[in-house]
């Protein structure tokens, strides 16, 4: 081998490692056939070539079959584009268990670039069965630096995640927006629901599902007179209890959309709340409309509700207006929020170590996508300035939900 060769080599060498070793994150590098756009949330691109590369430029993982494509809804409009990752078997990356399929959250409407990963911590203190993992990376997309995202497991029924009988067990998600899957809406609440797996449910499968659902309902909504409130006959309260005090704690209004609002069901099982998802608009203050629109922009509109670290964000949301009436499943939310309280606490010496280990990437994104979010959807326009608020919300929120549990007791007769 000539000297020439052995100095092009290490001269490219250090150019790629360079790429990765400013910063403390790893990155995820995708190469697409023709570098094709992976901004479709319909149709996947076939044969990536994808890199989980170290900081210090080693090879953690590498695969030339990947599949890519475009994920959310309105946060695939945005420039910095969310995808999903599927792979051709089971596959561990960056400490997590091994799945197929991975998300790559752009939380673009979030300049801390933090609120997803707080809130998944604090959904793995829980007694929900499960909750995503999720990492930091960066991301180059066809040699073109995306920036900072959020790598995380994808919501799915599967081994090690949403652990249920596949043909069986039904995971759904009650959400406005309409992804193609079978789809209902309840008859009480008229809640609508995706049926998101099965993948392939019978019409039959279909309509025992919303019979169930119909059923909880009609015990939930009929007259207390009758003595017919027996909700646990039906649901997991505790996951119930714990869903809403994630969801009321990280101030995420999404809920009374609905949207990303999962459950899930085993074949003959109770109703399970979670997991828990979509974070990237929670810890702030929002306007909340009918339209159920959380624009921080939208704040002094007159049909605009304003929601701030004092208020109650899902008095109303889903079935929890007629839950949080019941004397028992308030005692249930307060000896819950009893528990979590200390252990969500500590999560805030981990907001300072995430927020030191992504700050050169998120400085980064920063300067990559600046100016690009006209719909002004956070309250903070730069990274520090998130980052610091979101602490800060974080903190105080401690005081707001001890009152806020409290009235819940005073009001519905708790002891």
């Amino acid at each position: 081998m000539n000297m020439r060769f052995i100095a092009l080599l290490a001269a490219v060498m250090a150019v790629a490692s360079s790429a990765v070793a400013e910063g403390n994150l790893p990155t995820v590098f995708i190469d697409t056939p023709g570098s094709k756009p992976a901004d479709s949330r319909d149709k996947w691109v076939a044969d990536c070539r994808l890199r989980v590369v170290s900081p210090d430029g080693i090879v953690l993982f590498e695969t030339k079959s990947a599949e890519i494509k475009g994920r959310g809804h309105s946060t695939l409009a945005k420039p910095k584009k969310p995808m999903a990752i599927r792979l051709g078997k089971r596959t561990p990356l960056l400490g997590m268990a091994g799945g197929k399929r991975w998300v790559l959250l752009a939380d673009f409407m979030d300049h801390s670039r933090l609120r997803n990963r707080l809130a998944l911590a604090m959904a793995r203190a829980t007694c929900m069965d499960w909750t995503p993992a999720c990492r930091h990376v960066d991301v180059v997309l066809n040699g073109r630096p995306q920036g900072c995202y959020l790598l995380a497991e994808q919501v799915r029924v599967a081994r090690g995640r949403v652990d249920i009988d596949e043909r069986r067990g039904v995971l759904l998600e009650v959400d406005a927006y309409d992804d193609g899957d079978p789809r209902f809406v309840t008859a009480v609440r008229r809640l609508p629901v995706n049926v998101k797996s099965p993948s392939k449910p019978s019409a039959a499968m279909v309509d025992s599902i919303r019979l169930f659902l119909d059923e909880i309902e009609q015990n939930l909504y009929s007259s207390p007179q009758n003595g017919r409130f027996e909700p646990w006959r039906h649901m997991r309260l505790d996951t119930f209890a714990d869903w809403w005090l994630v969801n009321e704690m990280a101030q995420n209004a999404e809920p009374n959309g609905p949207r990303s609002c999962y459950m899930y069901r085993d074949a003959g099982g109770l109703l399970a709340a979670g997991p828990v998802w979509d974070f990237d608009l929670a810890f702030i203050t929002v306007g909340l409309d009918g339209g159920g629109d959380l624009r921080p922009a939208r704040l002094n509109r007159p049909d605009a509700v304003r929601l701030t670290t004092d208020s109650v964000y899902n008095r109303h949301a889903l079935w929890y207006d007629r839950l949080l009436s019941d004397s028992s499943f308030v005692a249930l939310v307060a000896s819950r929020w009893t528990a979590l309280r200390p252990r969500w606490a500590a999560l805030s010496d981990s907001l300072v170590l995430w927020r030191r280990e992504i700050e050169p990437s998120a400085l980064a994104d920063e300067a990559l996508w600046r100016g690009q979010d006209p719909a002004r959807f956070d309250t903070c326009t730069t990274f520090r300035a998130s980052a610091d608020n979101l602490r800060a919300t974080y903190l105080r929120r401690f005081a707001a939900m001890d009152s806020i549990v409290a009235a819940l007791r005073r009001q519905f007769g708790a002891r």
